[in-house]
């Protein structure tokens, strides 16, 4: 174990020591013998095989009930607007409490909430007013348990091994995004998207259990005094502040995720409404995103120990190409090959990102530094998302799929002027 303050165990980890100090460090070096990793990637996997049903099924669904882009918009909204209003608090608690316990419960919430979409529909009840009734506190939750999951990687795997896990974790992720979308397309044209959005409520139970099974500490280091939630908060915003890395790449990240918010309600529009190409043509075009994703990140695995800052500005750009092509409305078998390409550069960019951010950060403040992060990528995304849908409604999915294609480009010619953000990197090693 390395206690806080062991500057000499500390530099044999090549990690400098303020970075270190609990037990994060405590993980077994090979991810394959590592039996809680192992338990919590299945559960996230079988998981994330249910987000992607979702993802797609709830913008079908939308678009059924209202044929409104704009509904689509307020839902995406309403997703988004809990990490504005309790991320930083979330995080701040899950650098208190035991994470593991702070995600099983939020899991367990969040399949009774997502359950009530399909028991309405099957009850012929008012299914829009059930997604704008439980959306809210669905994504409430979700906020709670990625403020856990935002130290909870860390804690598993140890800090040398955080690239490699995020690498093995969003490979995991990516093939549930490979299957997902072509299931719920099928399912979504078969038994309606109301019912399909059940196999998720399914698939937070299982998550629930997985986390129920792990039997390392994730809870926080020991404070030497108690503290209030307040100054927590402002701990957590003051250190990504000035932190030369962190507030450069996180600005980069969140305006990216600002100007993209609604691209899945534009993507859903442009298949459907402009072209008439149905659910079935749009789960392939997702399911294809996943393939992509699901190599990127295996590449993306090799690279961790690099320049990172490189991986964001050309994967960002190469993205905003493919939705640029895919706007111009070519033929289906094209549209499948931009989303592969679209998910291999956006795999690299996020994992690249997630390693950043989870290195420079040190184990106290991992929960805050993450929910600070998200308040900025995902809790301004409403602006993002009722711009985005008001601009579906009154021109096409194609017009605002340029427009994000476009936003993603400049965003990166502009930040390639940061010599910090270029050259990001993990923290160098310390000399033994």
């Amino acid at each position: 174990m390395i206690e806080p303050g062991d500057q000499e165990a500390t530099a044999s980890r090549g990690l400098p020591a303020e970075l270190t100090g609990s037990p994060s460090d405590l993980a077994p070096a090979s991810l394959a013998a590592n039996r809680d990793f192992r338990v919590f990637l299945g559960g996230q996997g079988l998981s994330s095989l249910g987000d992607s049903i979702t993802f797609t099924a709830l913008p079908i669904l939308v678009l059924s009930l209202t044929g409104s882009g704009f509904a689509m918009g307020i839902v995406g909204i309403l997703q988004s607007i809990p990490d504005l209003l309790l991320g930083l608090p979330a995080g701040a608690i899950s650098d208190r409490v035991d994470r593991r316990r702070l995600m099983l419960g939020a899991d367990l919430g969040r399949a009774l909430l997502t359950a009530v979409i399909p028991v309405t529909a099957v009850l012929g009840g008012p299914t829009m007013a059930a997604i704008l009734l439980v959306t809210l506190p669905i994504n409430c939750l979700r906020v709670v348990w990625l403020a856990g999951y935002a130290a909870a990687v860390a804690g598993l795997v140890g800090r040398s091994q955080v690239g490699r896990a995020q690498s093995i974790l969003e490979a995991t992720f990516n093939l549930g995004f490979v299957l997902g979308p072509a299931i719920a397309g099928l399912l979504s044209a078969t038994i309606g998207p109301a019912a399909t959005i059940g196999v998720d409520a399914v698939s937070f139970v299982v998550s629930s259990g997985a986390l129920f099974l792990i039997r390392t500490s994730l809870r926080p280091p020991e404070r030497a005094e108690p503290t209030h939630l307040v100054a927590d908060i402002l701990e957590g915003v003051r250190f990504v502040v000035h932190h030369p890395v962190l507030a450069r790449v996180i600005a980069f990240w969140g305006l990216v995720s600002i100007g993209t918010a609604a691209l899945v309600p534009a993507l859903t529009f442009h298949v459907e409404i402009d072209r008439g190409l149905g659910s079935e043509v749009l789960g392939v075009v997702l399911s294809s995103y996943g393939v992509g994703s699901l190599l990127g990140a295996l590449l993306a695995g090799r690279f961790v120990s690099g320049v990172l800052g490189r991986y964001l500005l050309v994967g960002t750009a190469a993205t905003g190409l493919t939705l640029i092509v895919l706007a111009a409305g070519p033929p289906v078998p094209v549209m499948v090959a931009c989303a592969f390409l679209a998910g291999v550069a956006q795999s690299n960019v996020l994992i690249a990102y997630l390693t950043l951010r989870t290195n420079h950060s040190p184990d106290e403040l991992l929960g805050r530094v993450g929910s600070t992060a998200r308040l900025v990528s995902i809790g301004l995304t409403p602006i993002g998302l009722f711009v985005g849908g008001i601009l579906i409604d009154a021109t096409s999915g194609a017009i605002a799929l340029d427009v994000m294609g476009a936003w993603m480009l400049v965003a990166a010619v502009l930040f390639t002027a940061s010599a910090t953000v270029r050259g990001a990197r993990s923290p160098t090693p310390s000399a033994a």
